[in-house]
């Protein structure tokens, strides 16, 4: 997007046909770096097009930009205004899908040929130490008189908030970063915890006194693949548990990793993300790949090698997760594959109220797309059970910082 100068004097010299491609990427319109950029183009473009797998994963409000890029400044007159509210009706999201039915082309889920995949959802209890880190976070953001969100400005503040507490209910290590520490390599079996230690040291030196129970599970679940040369792609969107988990806890299976930090390079030299990609699907001693989604949540296909995959953690982002979910279930996929995607919910933490929101998320563009399946083909079934935060997200985290669930 830096360099669209450049490529808009191109596009006016040749009344180019102009194709955006991860479309995304452009949704803060005017805001963004890539939606200005994009907008600039639409308006000297012979013909514009997007290709998108999730046009609009967060709420209605991410078809504006889009729609401005395809048709100048006709967003509002396409979306109906109830479309833009908050929390639209459903009847308010079929007009939606009224609406833009005749300006796209989809290949829904069922058309696709792939089976529905297996959900399973993990519940794990947090042990004693990080029960107590995680309850004195929350109430410590609950006292800090965190009432109301009134802005753009305020919703991204929360970020960092929302980091905070599924660190905690992920790895409490993590957290010795933001009280001016490191954090601790987790030790197997874990000492036990000095009496009379305070919060701050037990946090500081978490990975020695207790293994977070999530670690367990993790484990578990990938030798049990591993004994029967099924291969796991495990999720996580905190480098410091990628290390974690690739260095100690999923050792034994010759792990892979990708992240923002591993480098991506053309000739597939090793530390780069491609050799990684390259070991993970040739290499029959590497059993596991650990990475992050925001690294490696699209253009990367694992179908063929891969299909177990495991979340950590989620976060309110619910394209990133669809997204994720597509490297591992896709078209072309040998017919009767079975795929299995599981996640590790921390009992009463924030894992619950993002696994509610994020269900909502998917829900709601399901009804706009007017495909049902999609539904079944990204989430569990209730008995089974950037700006990627919006304001039902903070109304349902200020329910949990009271203590309402």
């Amino acid at each position: 997007a830096s360099r669209y100068t450049d490529i808009a004097s191109w596009v006016l010299r040749h009344h180019c046909h102009v194709v955006l491609d991860e479309a995304h990427r452009m949704k803060r319109g005017r805001d963004g770096e890539w939606g200005a950029a994009c907008l600039d183009l639409a308006q000297i473009a012979k013909r514009r097009d997007i290709l998108t797998g999730t046009p609009a994963p967060q709420h209605p409000t991410d078809f504006l930009a889009l729609l401005n890029y395809l048709w100048p400044n006709r967003a509002q007159k396409i979306i109906p205004p109830g479309a833009l509210q908050e929390n639209p009706s459903p009847l308010v999201m079929r007009e939606v899908s009224r609406r833009i039915e005749p300006l796209m082309a989809r290949t829904k889920k069922d058309e696709l040929g792939l089976e529905r995949p297996n959900f399973q959802v993990e519940r794990v209890e947090m042990k004693p130490i990080q029960a107590a880190i995680y309850e004195a976070l929350r109430s410590r953001i609950q006292r800090s008189n965190l009432t109301k969100v009134s802005d753009q400005a305020d919703l991204r503040g929360l970020g960092e908030i929302v980091m905070y507490l599924i660190q905690a209910a992920s790895n409490p290590g993590l957290l010795a970063s933001a009280i001016g520490g490191s954090q601790s390599s987790t030790r197997w079996p874990p000492s036990p915890i000095p009496e009379g230690s305070q919060l701050s040291d037990q946090i500081l030196a978490y990975g020695e006194y207790e293994v977070p129970r999530k670690f367990e599970k993790l484990a578990s679940l990938v030798s049990k693949n591993a004994a029967v040369n099924r291969k796991t792609l495990v999720w996580s969107n905190f480098i410091g548990n990628l290390e974690e988990i690739s260095g100690r806890v999923l050792a034994p299976y010759s792990p892979a990793v990708v992240h923002g930090g591993v480098p991506s390079r053309a000739d597939s030299s090793p530390g780069s993300r491609e050799h990684e990609l390259r070991k993970f699907r040739d290499d029959p001693d590497c059993m596991v790949l650990v990475a992050n989604p925001a690294a490696m949540s699209e253009g990367v296909s694992l179908h063929h090698t891969c299909h177990d995959a495991i979340y950590l953690e989620r976060t309110f982002n619910a394209g990133q997760y669809l997204q994720s979910l597509d490297r591992i279930h896709r078209l072309g996929l040998s017919p009767g594959t079975k795929t299995t995607v599981t996640f590790l919910v921390a009992e009463k933490t924030i894992d619950n109220i993002i696994d509610n929101r994020v269900r909502t998320k998917a829900e709601r563009l399901s009804g706009m797309l007017a495909d049902p399946n999609m539904v079944g083909m990204t989430l569990p079934d209730d008995e089974e059970y950037g700006e990627w935060i919006d304001i039902d997200d903070v109304d349902a985290l200020l329910g949990h910082l009271a203590n309402e669930k």
